[in-house]
């Protein structure tokens, strides 16, 4: 009679010790992947190696496997923003030509680059220049794999408050979108978004009411005869 007073106290116990075990290794174990999911965040932000960009794509898929429901993975694509851009009306350079320099280390950014550029320069409108170094740059052309941003790229521009005038750009591409295969960026595409951050970095702001480069998500169109004629208008100030 006495075990078995013992051993229905000692099942109570061992339920709880155990309980707690689970209840702590949980706790541990989440731990351990928060600061691994940070410390991966940390590096791919800061680091431009071939390993970074691997570790990018992996983080996005597992992102959208959370994240996102596959009945509605398509609708989530089209909609991922070009960019979040503002920008005063009438900014623009003290004359339609600027030099860039391309930082982006990834061949496909860099091949978008520099095709995007050569559209601006044949439209006739706008005259970009490549430079060899980011000391003679007007506009700085890179990458980055923003893991927390929802647009595909950013355009940043300085300018001098007085004069409305911009007298410095950066330009990034993002590759976390760009580089993922589950968002469909063929190479037309990346032109398309290089082509549309370098409209901001000339002046241009979103435009969503005609068919446009300019469009502020999707990156289905290049330059149009509307993003020439904004520019030629633009510049005639």
């Amino acid at each position: 009679m006495f075990s078995l007073l013992r051993l229905l106290l000692v099942i109570p116990r061992f339920l709880g010790r155990l309980l707690w075990n689970v209840i702590w290794s949980f706790v541990q174990l989440v731990m351990v992947i928060f600061l691994l999911w940070w410390g991966m965040t940390w590096y791919v932000n800061n680091s431009t190696s071939e390993l970074a960009n691997q570790l990018s794509n992996l983080m996005s898929n597992v992102s959208l496997f959370f994240r996102l429901d596959k009945g509605n993975l398509n609708e989530s694509l089209q909609n991922l923003a070009t960019d979040f851009y503002a920008n005063q009306e009438g900014t623009r350079w003290s004359s339609n030509q600027a030099k860039v320099y391309i930082t982006s280390s990834q061949p496909e950014l860099v091949s978008a680059y520099q095709t995007a550029l050569a559209n601006w320069n044949a439209t006739g409108v706008f005259t970009f220049q490549l430079v060899e170094t980011p000391e003679q740059a007007d506009i700085v052309a890179g990458d980055a794999a923003e893991v927390n941003s929802q647009a595909a790229g950013l355009a940043e521009t300085k300018m001098n408050s007085l004069t409305n005038r911009i007298v410095a750009a950066k330009v990034t591409l993002n590759t976390y979108y760009l580089l993922n295969s589950d968002y469909g960026y063929d190479f037309e595409r990346l032109v398309n978004t290089a082509e549309h951050e370098l409209g901001h970095a000339i002046g241009l702001a979103h435009n969503d009411t005609d068919v446009s480069v300019m469009q502020s998500s999707g990156s289905y169109y290049g330059i149009q005869e509307v993003d020439v004629t904004k520019v030629r208008e633009l510049y005639a100030q």
